[in-house]
């Protein structure tokens, strides 16, 4: 008898263990003379879905997400670090212009040579920006959209909805000071240890180091402050991109985590008014919800591939 109670025991945990992730290939592509480094999992024949990373992480941000959905779903996922976060190359703000036009046609490049031509986007912080400029030069590639606390109104953008203060200012006319204090912020991050540390977005200690080494590399902070500036272009292109989307008629998830003070809810729900047919779940999470919530976003995401599947081929 207990031989059988513990066979019936071994029969349960086994049971009870998630299912196998597949573990995501790893390299650098030769891009405009740069060094991209990617993250890959699943058959380049199923659908594509392409993850663009935030402000400031990396495809790290994604890996868990991304082993999931590579694993049983009958898709291809794809994330790659842009010019100067994560393990990409990072080369001086003088040799390579860091504006969203230009991380954009880096990644434009980047799909290129990879041979992806059709796939869907899923966007995070300044992964959306990116995304929309490639939604801008090949419409017809985008299968479908997934948005995760990343904004194109001012609605979930509290800190950019007057157009007199300091963040709007600066985007006009380039102010040395907020430059200054964002190098300093920078350099003072140290990074986790067992004391007076605070995640408070939840991102953990990995992802916290790898933006903390990655954004302390000789002159990348500059080239920070060069991309922060050109956010600006962005809210310009708002209207634009408010009017792509609703031209696009494509599946649309909106994904936020309500936790997020420096993009908030109504970012959210502001989708709706370009893409009636969105989708929108609010999650209790942050920013970094993907590191946070993994396994929140891999169900609502998979559910929402798998009912869009023959949008997405």
């Amino acid at each position: 008898m207990r031989l059988v109670a513990f066979l019936s025991l071994l029969l349960l945990c086994a049971l009870a263990r998630p299912a196998h992730a597949e573990s995501l290939r790893e390299g650098w592509q030769s891009v405009d003379g740069l060094q991209i480094f990617y993250r890959e999992g699943g058959d380049p024949n199923d659908p594509t879905i392409v993850f663009l990373h935030g402000n400031p992480l990396s495809s790290l941000m994604y890996v868990k997400v991304m082993e999931s959905l590579a694993s049983g779903r009958h898709l291809h996922v794809i994330a790659m670090d842009y010019p100067s976060f994560g393990y990409s190359d990072a080369p001086d703000h003088l040799t390579y212009a860091y504006t969203f036009d230009h991380l954009a046609q880096t990644v434009d490049d980047f799909l290129k040579a990879r041979g992806i031509s059709r796939y869907s986007l899923y966007m995070q912080d300044y992964g959306v920006p990116v995304g929309f400029r490639l939604m801008t030069l090949h419409p017809e590639a985008i299968a479908s959209i997934v948005v995760q606390n990343g904004v194109i109104h001012l609605d979930g953008f509290p800190s950019a909805k007057d157009p007199n203060g300091e963040l709007r200012q600066h985007w006009d006319h380039r102010n040395p000071s907020v430059d200054n204090r964002r190098a300093a912020y920078l350099r003072s991050l140290g990074y986790p240890k067992s004391a007076d540390w605070d995640d408070e977005d939840h991102a953990g200690p990995d992802a916290v180091m790898q933006m903390i080494a990655a954004a302390q590399r000789p002159g990348i902070i500059d080239a920070r402050n060069d991309l922060w500036f050109n956010y600006g272009t962005n809210v310009k292109h708002y209207p634009e991109w408010q009017s792509l989307l609703h031209r696009l008629n494509v599946p649309v998830l909106i994904l936020w985590g309500n936790k997020d003070r420096f993009f908030t809810t109504p970012g959210a729900f502001a989708y709706r008014r370009d893409a009636p047919e969105a989708e929108i779940d609010i999650l209790e999470s942050t920013h970094f919800a993907t590191l946070d919530a993994p396994d929140t976003i891999v169900a609502f995401v998979g559910d929402f591939l798998a009912r869009h599947m023959e949008a997405l081929r």
